[in-house]
């Protein structure tokens, strides 16, 4: 076997190759680039010219370097940073940190503890293109809430008439409002004729509350000073094209997840299982992968510690308390989070369960992550299995072990 370790960066990696018998074959730095991942494949070649016996170990997931390895048949491993720098401590004991020294070391940690790590799979191109799609369009979403956040801190300064004319200030009334009536004194002299017919012209399906709204905008209203209502109406129109934009990708990015879901056939028992919207489906079909081959979790275990649902427990002779587990891929434990949250409404017997902890003065969201737990058990079982999720007969095995919380059905 030859164990390659790579300390990335983002210029250049430092390289460092080692055998079974702890010795340094080859260190040596490349550059980030062509000429530098062929350096690197042509000294690896010399000691090894079998891609399947090269085991590489990296500290990231992503990227250009990554995806070369992948590609050439390598195995490769990525490690977590915190294991690097425990591990390091065999060696060094002084805390002195080189990017060669980091190289060697992950090259080492493969030599005598990859049992405890698994490679990364190349899964199929439609999951890998699901899972980059579902991660951008959370940062288009997050994208789109600080934009929000932005438009109402602006109207706070200037333009307080505009805040609360409508439900939600990120609708589509709300943005064509702004945009026909950038400032206090457009708004003050618009007649409640004109008002009516932007209503009208909107689809607006409340008309009766046009004189209750009318009355609202022309309230009194404290007065910006002139400097501040000139450039808080330029900042206010960039933030409105700012969110325009923002929403117009959002809705290419729903397109572009709907088209390739379709492609993939977890999708459909995915589906069956209550509380997941258009937006948690895709991102759980990403996680878990395709059922027959490139399996990605081996327990449904595996797949709570990944998304943080799983406690930890830490115990020195009498001493022992049980902690959240925060090492974890927190994109996940967000999907986790919001759909034990929604399943509160969609699913009967989480709602029993959620009350039954409530009762017993339990936190909110502590009760979440329990919650999740259990939906990722559920989840893997209806993944690994093929077979779709089915509320009646889940409340019949409760009944059966006789669960305190299910008594109530």
């Amino acid at each position: 076997m030859l164990y390659v370790g790579i300390d990335w960066a983002s210029d250049h990696h430092d390289v460092c190759l080692t055998n079974d018998s702890a010795q340094t074959l080859a260190a040596f730095r490349i550059a980030h680039g062509s000429q530098g991942f062929e350096r690197l494949h042509c000294v690896i070649k010399e000691h090894q010219p079998e891609p399947q016996q090269v085991l590489v170990a990296l500290e990231t997931t992503r990227g250009l370097l990554i995806h070369d390895l992948l590609r050439s048949g390598y195995q490769v491993y990525a490690i977590n940073p915190k294991a690097v720098s425990r591990y390091k401590d065999r060696y060094v004991v002084s805390k002195a940190k080189t990017d060669s020294l980091d190289a060697s070391c992950l090259a080492h940690l493969l030599r005598t503890d990859r049992h405890r790590f698994k490679p990364l799979v190349l899964l199929p191109e439609a999951y890998r293109l699901l899972d980059r799609l579902c991660l951008d369009l959370r940062k288009l979403v997050d994208d789109r809430t600080r934009v929000v956040n932005q438009i109402n801190d602006c109207l706070k300064e200037f333009y307080p008439q505009a805040l609360g004319v409508f439900y939600k200030p990120a609708c589509a009334i709300s943005i064509a409002f702004l945009e026909t009536f950038s400032d206090p004194n457009t708004l003050l002299a618009t007649t409640k004729r004109r008002f009516r017919a932007f209503l009208k012209a909107q689809n607006y399906p409340y008309l009766e509350k046009t004189d209750e709204l009318f009355g609202k905008i022309h309230a009194p209203a404290p007065q910006a000073d002139p400097v501040i209502v000139q450039t808080g109406k330029l900042r206010l129109k960039a933030l409105l094209d700012q969110f325009l934009a923002v929403q117009r990708h959002q809705k290419l990015y729903e397109q572009q997840i709907r088209a390739v879901l379709r492609k993939v056939p977890e999708s459909k028992l995915i589906r069956t299982l209550p509380g997941l919207g258009k937006r948690l489906v895709p991102e759980l079909v990403a996680v878990l992968g395709p059922r027959q081959s490139h399996r990605r979790f081996d327990s449904a275990r595996a797949l709570s510690n990944l998304a943080g649902c799983s406690p930890i427990t830490q115990a020195s002779g009498k001493w022992k308390t049980v902690r959240m587990r925060t090492a974890c891929v927190k994109p996940l434990r967000r999907t986790f989070r919001h759909w034990s949250f929604a399943s509160l409404t969609h699913s009967k017997w989480a709602w029993a369960y959620y009350r039954y902890r409530r009762s017993q003065n339990h936190v909110h969201e502590t009760i979440l992550r329990c919650l999740a737990q259990k939906w990722s058990k559920i989840l893997f079982a209806v993944w690994a299995a093929g077979q779709a999720y089915d509320e009646r007969l889940h409340i019949e095995k409760l009944k059966r072990h006789r669960v305190a919380w299910a008594v109530s059905f």
